[in-house]
């Protein structure tokens, strides 16, 4: 069978020439496909357009939150010419009724040990709306992504994905992975790891793991097999990386030279919310620069719109992110993504602004915090990201940064330009919330529009 996967993005968020990270959840997929079938896919972000009168018989959808109601949109043409849709992804999994109004079959979870089952069932004419795994996949039995049927770049880098650990023990009540993935870390063997790596003719990667140092036993025994390779890589990790020298000089000499730590917040409340951080904002400042003064810069990651937030947080950031250093700066606004605990309480207080799945990207005001206005969490958003990507500040925080190395001061100054662009006052959004008449009721049939093919 001729078998087509999607990665949907709205024609308005794709961005073929500029930084994004590479996904690899097709092309292990692809991996898993039995070799008698016939594999395409296509990834909407960079471009890449739809044939929905090709040859294939099968069509996977794998979506986000975010990217849901256009893939909804690309089923629905699908299915008028007769095609099989299978949805997967974590907000299919999130919202399994959902997805099958507009599918064939939903995956719900992890694909290792369903898909081959979803195909052979197919095959006899057996089909099932849900496929879902009693408990999460044993991830001994490796599988090497089909990277060759992917694009594996980003903007003028080439950075290919790689995978070795999924699952997040901290479980914080805004984040769907350890929904999705379970809050016990699962390994790849390293031995199958290198060997992903040494197949790899990219020069850079980027670690998909949502915490990369989590087992620390593990990462130093990963990153040890990994120095001979001569591999630049970023990552994701916690901040407690920086308590541990031999870590953090294990991971340098590995090739790490960027690490994307989520903070979260730099409240006290916050602080004491979530267990992803350290105790005060001078141990957070100090930490950082244990990592600068080892060669990896860091992205700090925080999040605003909390219950717990005033307006003074955002001063309160700006204070931690300038004394800091940061390389760089992750914004988010809290998002109630379905199937978490935020989600819930939200949506039964009647606090979800919007029910346009569109907007569920972490980057707009959707939600009616309990002691901030959607409008001055909107206005302390969007200052704090432009006070930090401003002229000025970008030189101020510069010296720990691109005193590391080239490449470094290449990789600073192009995303810190980069993000300039992004951020500046023009490209500043609004509160979204529906209109009067429109009530938030998600039910998504009100935003899944026909398409013009």
């Amino acid at each position: 069978m001729k078998i087509l996967l999607i990665a949907p993005c709205s024609f308005q968020e794709q961005r073929p020439d500029t930084m994004d990270i590479p996904q690899l959840t097709l092309s292990l997929i692809a991996a898993l496909t039995p070799p008698e079938h016939e594999i395409q896919i296509i990834e909407e972000v960079y471009g890449e357009k739809i044939d929905f009168d090709c040859d294939c018989e099968i069509i996977g959808i794998s979506i986000m939150t975010q990217t849901c109601i256009r893939g909804y949109q690309i089923a629905t043409e699908f299915k008028k010419r007769g095609k099989i849709v299978v949805f997967g992804g974590i907000h299919a999994t999130a919202m399994p009724d959902e997805a099958i109004r507009f599918g064939n079959s939903v995956v719900i979870g992890e694909a290792e040990g369903l898909w081959d089952i979803v195909l052979d069932d197919i095959k006899h004419k057996r089909l099932k709306p849900f496929y879902k795994l009693d408990q999460l996949p044993d991830l001994q039995s490796h599988v090497r992504p089909r990277r060759d049927l992917i694009k594996c770049s980003s903007g003028k880098f080439s950075i290919a994905p790689i995978e070795t650990t999924r699952g997040c023990p901290y479980n914080c009540d805004f984040c769907t992975v350890s929904r999705f993935f379970g809050t016990k870390q699962r390994h790849k063997p390293i031995r199958d790891i290198i060997a992903d790596i040494e197949s790899c003719k990219e020069k850079n990667f980027f670690f998909l793991d949502d915490n990369i140092t989590g087992d620390k036993r593990y990462a130093k025994e990963l990153f040890r097999e990994m120095i001979p390779q001569n591999k630049i890589w970023v990552g994701q990790a916690s901040i407690q990386v920086a308590n541990d020298p031999e870590l953090v000089r294990l991971a340098y000499k590995s090739g790490c030279r960027a690490l994307l730590i989520g903070f979260e917040s730099m409240s006290d409340a916050g602080i004491s919310q979530y267990r992803k951080t350290l105790k005060t904002i001078d141990e957070n400042v100090l930490a950082i620069k244990k990592l600068q003064d080892n060669g990896i810069m860091t992205m700090a990651s925080l999040i605003f719109g909390l219950d717990t937030d005033t307006t003074e947080v955002f001063g309160v950031a700006y204070e931690f992110l300038t004394r800091s250093k940061a390389a760089f700066f992750q914004a988010c606004v809290m998002t109630p993504y379905p199937g978490t605990p935020v989600f819930n309480k939200l949506r039964a207080q009647g606090r979800i602004l919007t029910d346009d799945w569109r907007r569920f990207d972490a980057s707009k005001v959707i939600i009616r915090p309990e002691n901030i206005s959607p409008e001055k969490l909107l206005e302390g958003y969007d200052k704090i990201k432009w006070h930090f990507y401003s002229n000025l500040t970008i030189l101020k925080r510069a010296y720990p940064n691109v005193k590391i190395g080239f490449f470094e001061a290449l990789l600073y100054v192009t995303l810190n330009k980069g993000y300039q662009k992004k951020n500046n006052p023009s490209s500043f959004s609004q509160v979204y919330q529906n209109d009067p008449g429109n009530p938030v009721d998600f039910n998504v049939d009100k935003y899944v529009e026909s398409l013009q093919s």
